[in-house]
């Protein structure tokens, strides 16, 4: 798995280095992830951001340019938990000797990375109509769809590139779009959505392993 590189993480004017400047740093990303679960990307604001995280609106301008720069520095605290998972439970290994457990660590995983933050749906799902926005959720998709890529490769080496390629963009869109129900969903319902996002993508992948023999 590709490493990241090391530096100054996105959105970030400049390195917090004081303990104070990064525990403000950490709040105003906190903050800015409860508001954009609240209120979306279209009602975040600095302000709204400066009023949460009781700091003064300087300060967010002190390391970040504004509310889009916010949103990448989320986007990367984000792509650090999909490779956490990625690294952790989703290898070619587990592919090829069970493609449907793999598929259910992966939708369990995504939705337990959901679970413990509820702005990573709407970061996750974009909105088509803010192109800065959907930027930085199809980088997010891009990070986890990347790391598929190199895994089916490994394991299911007969099913052609461009048929990958396909199947995981398609893959990606209906996770996504599946993932941002999660939040309006009845009570009861989630887990039953899980399972047919399960359904789903196993019976995509069967039926592009068949078709390769």
């Amino acid at each position: 798995m590709a490493k990241k590189a090391i530096g100054k993480p996105a959105g970030l004017r400049k390195l917090p280095t004081q303990a104070r400047s990064r525990a403000r740093v950490a709040d105003i990303l906190k903050a800015a992830a409860a508001l954009l679960s609240e209120v979306g990307y279209d009602g975040l604001s600095t302000n709204l951001v400066a009023e949460r995280a009781k700091v003064p609106v300087g300060s967010i301008y002190q390391f970040f340019e504004g509310k889009d720069d916010i949103v990448a520095a989320l986007v990367e605290q984000f792509q650090d938990s999909i490779l956490r998972l990625a690294s952790e439970q989703l290898d070619a290994a587990g592919a090829r000797r069970d493609r449907r457990a793999f598929i259910a660590k992966l939708v369990d995983g995504v939705a337990g990375i959901q679970a413990e933050a509820s702005a990573f749906v709407c970061v996750f799902s974009g909105s088509p109509s803010h192109p800065r926005f959907d930027s930085l959720a199809r980088e997010l998709r891009g990070t986890l769809m990347s790391h598929l890529d190199r895994v089916f490769a490994e394991a299911f080496p007969r099913l052609p590139r461009d048929d990958r390629s396909r199947m995981l963009a398609a893959w990606s869109e209906i996770t996504g779009a599946m993932i941002s129900s999660l939040d309006r969903s009845r009570p009861g319902e989630r887990g039953k959505l899980l399972e047919e996002l399960k359904i789903i993508l196993c019976a995509y992948l069967d039926a592009k392993l068949a078709a390769v023999g």
